[in-house]
C-alpha cells in the first residue's frame, strides 16, 4: 500500500524553503549532494533510514565512474580505500581453471581497472566530504508526498513535498532489507506518530531506490520485465577450501555459480546465481525458506567436492531481478530521477550504483547552470532525459551477463565449461574479458541532441568514435617544454583527462596538429582563442561559488594540443607554453594518437577544435582551426547559454 498522510497525530510545522531538495542518502543522492554544494547551490537532503546502512548493494566502482570522480576533485579517497578490481579467478568442480583480467590493459582510460570498494564505505566517504562543506544529511526524515504547484501570474512553478520523521523508532519496516530488486511502493505503518513538514523547492531528485516513493506520487511508469532469476546474497565470515581473498567465479556440478567477493577484514560476499533451494519454487517460496543453514547448503553444493562452512552472518537476502527503467526521468522540469529510482536490473557487471552516479554528475551542472542564470531551464534540463538511454545500456550490459550464467542444458553447459576452460588463454592473446569495454563503461555515449550538437555544414563522421555525444576519450600529451634543449630531453608527460578538471566548466581542446610549427600559424591560432575567450568570459561567468580546484570563475577552459614540438625558434609557442592550465597552455601530442582518437590525424593536418561538456562528453566539434571554425563555437555557446546582460 503506498504511503499515505492518515497517521495519528501528525505535527505539522510551517514550510520550509530551499533551492534542492534531495530524497535519498545513499551513494547517488550523497554525490549529487556533494556536486551541488561544489557548484554553491543550497541543498536539503533527506533519509528514512537512521544512517547509512551496513548491507552494502554495490561493491564496486568502474573506470568510468573514477575518471568522472577525479574530474571532481574526489577521486583519491577511493582510491585509497578500495582494492583494485583487476583479475576473477574461475573454478570448474572446486579446481583453478585460471584467472583474467577484468579489463583491458591500455592507456584508453587512466584507470585500467576498478575499485574493489562496498557501498557503505562509498557512502561515508561522500558523506564525509559533504560534512566538510557544512552539509548534513537529515537521517530518519522519509518523503510522503510531492507535487509540482504551478505558480500564479509572474511566478515559478515549484515542488510541495511532506515529509515526516517518527516521533518514536524509525520508518524501515523490519525484514525489509531481507529483499532486495523490488520496485513496489514501501508498505505504510500503521499506529504511528509523526512530525510532519512541508518543503517547498525549486526542483526535487529522487534518489529514494527503486521503491521511489517519488516515483509512485507522482505517477512515472516503470516500464520493463520481472524475471523468475533470482540471486542469494550473503555477508559474513566463512571457512572454505577454495580462497576467499580474490574475486572468484565458481562454476559447480549442480549447474550453478557462485560470485565471491572480498570485503576486507576477513569479510566476504557470496552470491549463488539462479539458486532455487527447492526444485520450481517461486520468488516468495524462496525468501520464506531462506534459512542461513540452506544458504550454507546451496553454496557446499556449488563448490563440491570442495568444503564450505558458515562461521558468521551479517547478512543474509535474496535479489530480485527487475529490469525496468522511468518512463521519463524529468517530471515537469521541477522533479528529477536517479540511480535506482529511475532504472534497476541484474547486478551482474555491476552496473547499477556506476550509472546511478552518472546521473547525478549529468544533472549538478545543469541544475547550476539554470541556478545561476546561465541557461534557460526549457532548454537545459529536459536534456536530462538523455541519460534514459544509458539506464538501457546499462541493463543491456547487466542482462547479457546474467544470461551468460543462466542458460541451462547439456549444449549450454558445454559452452559454459569451455568459456571456463580457454578463459585465460583469451585473456593472454586478446588481453580482456568479453564484456570489459561495457563493464568498465568507457563506451557511454549520448546521441545528438540540443547539447550534442552535430556541426550544421561539415559532414558528419561516420565513425561512431568521432561523432558528438561520446565521453571524452583519454591520451597521453607532454608539456611543452621552453628549455633551449627540449629536443634531447625528455618532456614531462600527463594525460588528457588531467586537464578535464572542475565541475560547471566547459573545456574547449585545440587540435592545432602542425600550426604552431611556423610562427604565424601560433600567431593566428594565440589571435583566435584570446579574442573568442575572453567574449566567452565577459557574457556568461558564473555567479555562485565554486569548489572544484580552480580559484577563479570562468565557465571556459582551453587547452591548445600541437601535433609535434614547436622548434625552439618559434617564441610565440614558448609564450604559450608559459600559460596557466586552462588559459591556452600548449601541449604536445607528439606521436599524434591523441588527434587520431578525436579524428583529427588526416594528411591534411588542418586540425579541429572539440568542446568538452562539464560531464566529460563531447558536445561540439568542427574541422579547422581558424576564424571560422572559432565562429562556430561561438554559435555553439550562444544557443546553450544566456548572457547576464541580456
Amino acid at each position: 500500500m503506498s504511503p499515505s498522510i492518515t497517521s495519528p497525530s501528525p505535527s505539522f510545522s510551517s514550510p520550509r524553503q530551499v533551492p534542492v531538495l534531495i530524497a535519498g542518502a545513499g551513494p547517488v543522492g550523497l554525490y549529487e549532494a556533494l556536486l551541488l554544494t561544489q557548484l554553491g547551490i543550497p541543498v536539503r537532503i533527506i533519509e528514512r533510514e537512521q544512517g547509512i546502512s551496513p548491507n552494502s548493494r554495490a561493491l564496486g566502482l568502474h573506470a568510468r565512474s573514477l575518471e568522472i570522480l577525479q574530474f571532481t576533485g574526489t577521486v583519491e579517497p577511493f582510491l585509497g580505500a578500495g582494492k583494485p578490481l583487476a583479475k576473477v579467478h574461475y573454478y570448474k568442480n572446486a579446481r583453478l581453471v585460471g584467472a583474467m583480467p577484468i579489463f583491458q590493459s591500455s592507456d584508453l582510460s587512466k584507470y585500467s581497472m576498478g575499485s574493489l570498494l562496498d557501498q557503505a564505505k562509498t557512502s561515508e566517504i561522500f558523506l564525509k566530504k559533504l560534512r566538510g562543506l557544512g552539509v548534513e544529511v537529515e537521517y530518519g526524515w522519509e518523503l510522503l508526498d510531492t507535487k509540482v504547484v504551478e505558480g500564479g501570474q509572474g511566478e515559478e512553478d515549484y515542488v510541495e513535498t511532506i515529509i515526516r520523521r517518527a516521533l518514536e523508532g524509525g520508518n524501515v519496516v523490519k525484514g525489509e532489507d531481507q529483499i532486495l530488486g523490488d520496485f513496489e511502493s514501501l508498505a505504510e505503518q500503521k499506529d504511528k506518530e509523526y512530525e510532519t513538514q512541508v518543503v517547498r523547492s525549486k526542483y526535487l531528485i529522487a534518489c529514494d531506490g527503486g521503491r521511489s516513493t517519488v516515483r509512485h506520487k507522482i505517477n512515472v511508469a516503470f516500464l520493463g520485465r520481472s524475471l523468475a532469476h533470482k540471486t542469494l546474497m550473503w555477508d559474513g565470515h566463512c571457512e572454505c577450501d577454495i580462497p576467499m581473498t580474490e574475486m572468484s567465479a565458481v562454476r559447480g556440478p549442480n549447474g550453478k555459480t557462485l560470485l565471491v567477493f572480498p570485503m576486507g577484514d576477513g569479510l566476504v560476499r557470496l552470491g549463488v546465481e539462479d539458486c532455487d533451494l527447492a526444485p520450481g519454487e517461486d520468488f516468495e517460496q524462496t525468501l520464506r525458506d531462506l534459512t542461513i543453514e540452506r544458504f550454507e547448503t546451496a553454496v557446499a553444493e556449488t563448490v563440491y567436492p570442495a568444503k564450505f562452512k558458515v562461521i558468521s552472518t551479517t547478512w543474509l537476502t535474496c535479489f530480485k531481478v527487475n529490469e525496468r527503467r522511468a518512463e521519463s526521468f524529468v517530471y515537469k522540469n521541477r522533479i528529477f530521477l536517479a540511480g535506482d529510482a529511475a532504472h534497476v536490473h541484474s547486478p551482474s557487471g555491476g552496473q547499477g550504483m556506476n550509472t546511478g552516479l552518472h546521473d547525478a554528475h549529468n544533472l549538478a551542472w545543469k541544475l547550476g547552470f539554470v541556478l545561476n542564470g546561465l541557461a534557460k531551464p526549457e532548454f537545459l534540463l529536459p536534456t536530462y532525459e538523455e541519460r534514459g538511454a544509458m539506464a538501457d545500456r546499462s541493463i543491456r550490459v547487466s542482462s547479457a551477463l546474467m544470461d551468460k550464467d543462466r542458460t541451462k542444458g547439456f549444449i549450454a553447459e558445454t559452452k559454459n565449461w569451455l568459456f571456463f576452460l580457454i578463459a585465460p588463454f583469451l585473456a593472454k592473446f586478446f588481453g580482456a574479458f568479453l564484456f570489459a569495454p561495457e563493464a568498465a563503461m568507457l563506451d557511454v555515449k549520448y546521441e545528438a541532441n540540443d547539447l550534442n550538437r552535430p556541426h550544421k555544414t561539415q559532414p558528419v563522421p561516420t565513425n561512431d568514435e568521432f561523432k558528438v555525444g561520446i565521453r571524452a576519450k583519454d591520451g597521453a600529451i607532454a608539456i611543452h617544454s621552453s628549455s633551449a634543449s627540449m629536443e634531447k630531453e625528455p618532456q614531462t608527460t600527463l594525460r588528457l583527462h588531467d586537464l578535464f578538471t572542475g565541475i560547471a566548466r566547459f573545456h574547449v581542446v585545440v587540435f592545432a596538429s602542425d600550426h604552431l610549427i611556423t610562427t604565424s600559424g601560433t600567431k593566428d591560432i594565440q589571435t583566435f582563442l584570446d579574442r573568442h575567450v575572453a567574449q566567452w568570459r565577459a557574457k556568461w561567468t558564473y555567479r555562485s561559488t565554486l569548489i572544484d580546484g580552480y580559484t577563479d570563475k570562468d565557465l571556459f577552459k582551453v587547452h591548445i594540443i600541437a601535433g609535434s614540438a614547436p622548434p625552439t625558434s618559434n617564441v610565440a609557442a614558448l609564450e604559450l607554453s608559459k600559460r596557466r592550465a586552462g588559459d591556452g597552455k600548449v601541449y604536445v601530442d607528439s606521436d599524434r594518437q591523441t588527434h587520431k582518437r578525436y579524428g583529427f590525424a588526416s594528411a591534411k593536418a588542418a586540425g579541429g577544435i572539440v568542446v568538452i561538456r562539464p560531464d566529460s562528453h563531447v558536445g561540439f566539434r568542427v574541422h579547422g582551426v581558424q576564424e571560422e571554425a572559432w565562429k562556430d563555437v561561438d554559435e555553439y555557446f550562444s544557443t546553450i547559454l544566456v548572457s547576464q546582460s541580456d
